[in-house]
């Protein structure tokens, strides 16, 4: 498990990799908040981005590959990606996917993850701008009878998911990676009751602390 380090000396040790990863000459143009395009080197990808926190999701999710530690997206797998944002998992997730359902509710977010899809020619992904509440409706509407891979991150909202999903739809889920927020007591208990009733549902749970913020965490399950 990670431990939480300072702020300053995990921010230095990334700069190798964004270096390497991302033509870092565009990062003065984020600065206008305008809408920029940033291009990857090695994964050959290219992201409309909105600021510099955009840039870090990217380097985090596309380059770490912070939802694929302990699974990597396969050929032919059913990919749910609740909490789209612009589009980065699902991009990446798309090149060896058979098919990407993706949620996400905010329509600045939206805009650029439409713009994104475009631009990296994805043709599997499907959108949905709409908040995901249950499980059991995203199987339902798109008649999905197996979830190879579903990446939540919500922010919080992903109590409430599975709260409302049955064991009916997690029987069809193979693999979970989520960001877990712990941000008040309220939220630590809802945590605890997840994971219990993942191992309920035949789940095995791993644990990452964020390795910079203790109440952010990564919760991996798998089958």
């Amino acid at each position: 498990m990670l431990k939480p380090v300072s702020t300053i000396n995990y921010y230095l040790s990334s700069l190798p990799t964004l270096i390497k990863g991302i033509n870092l000459s565009y990062i003065p143009s984020v600065l206008f908040k305008k809408p920029i395009l940033i291009k990857l080197k090695k994964e050959k990808l290219e992201f409309y981005v909105q600021g510099i926190m955009d840039i870090w999701i990217v380097k985090e999710v596309v380059l770490d590959r912070c939802y694929e530690r302990v699974r990597k997206i396969q050929q032919n797998d059913f990919v749910i990606d609740i909490g789209a944002s612009i589009g980065d998992f699902s991009i990446l997730a798309s090149k060896e996917a058979k098919f990407v359902y993706s949620y996400e509710i905010n329509k600045a977010r939206i805009s650029l993850m439409e713009k994104n899809i475009r631009i990296n020619n994805c043709k599997n992904i499907k959108l949905f701008e709409k908040r995901a509440r249950t499980l059991d409706s995203i199987f339902e509407e798109n008649k999905i009878r197996k979830c190879n891979f579903l990446k939540i991150d919500c922010e919080g909202c992903e109590y409430e998911i599975f709260k409302n999903t049955s064991p009916k739809y997690l029987s069809r889920i193979e693999f979970i990676a989520l960001e877990a927020h712990t941000f008040n007591k309220k939220m630590v208990t809802e945590y605890k009751n997840l994971i219990l009733m993942l191992k309920q549902n035949k789940f095995k749970t791993r644990e990452e602390v964020n390795p910079v913020h203790s109440h952010i965490k990564l919760l991996f399950a798998s089958k």
